[in-house]
């Protein structure tokens, strides 16, 4: 079940077990989806979301923590495992000053993605001659680009120091 087909087929069934709150069962299917796919990054998140729904968990909270932070390392350009573990430090471990420096880490890697996609629509409207389109994707882009906001929150990622908002 190594090929991308059953992947999807897995995950798909992981998504049904989801909506009809069949954890235990979920879980087990992102179990044996890990054996094969020890490198998705997304597995580990799920398996650390699962494990939080657990009526009767099987695995300490600690290692849903290491779960989120493999999911950091194996893909570190994407902003939802850092996103996920922001909630776990704020909700579970009541840890807000840890939780807002990984909120920001996952801000910082949202708004890179989001000015790569921004950057490659604008290239896509040049090539369709659409100057409007273009101009407001432009538009867009200046803002967040200039918005103090961002650029504070990528400080608080990279330094990790305390600021006005990190006490």
């Amino acid at each position: 079940m190594s090929n991308l087909r059953g992947f999807k087929q897995k995950l798909s069934t992981v998504s049904r077990l989801w909506e009809e709150k069949e954890y235990d069962r979920a879980l087990g299917e992102v179990e044996s989806l890990l054996e094969r796919w020890p490198g998705n990054a997304h597995l580990h998140i799920l398996w650390a979301s699962l494990v939080q729904l657990q009526e009767t968990p099987k695995y300490d909270l600690d290692e849903v923590k290491k779960a989120l932070q493999q999911a950091i390392e194996l893909d570190k350009g994407s902003p939802a495992a850092a996103i996920e573990l922001g909630q776990f430090f704020d909700n579970v471990e009541d840890d807000p000053h840890m939780a807002s420096k990984i909120y920001a880490e996952g801000v910082a890697a949202a708004r890179q993605l989001l000015i790569e996609g921004l950057i490659g629509q604008a290239k896509a409207f040049r090539q369709l001659d659409k100057s409007q389109c273009i101009r407001v994707v432009f538009e867009m882009l200046q803002c967040l680009l200039a918005s103090r906001i961002y650029r504070d929150i990528e400080m608080i990622a990279k330094s990790g120091k305390k600021t006005k908002w990190v006490k």
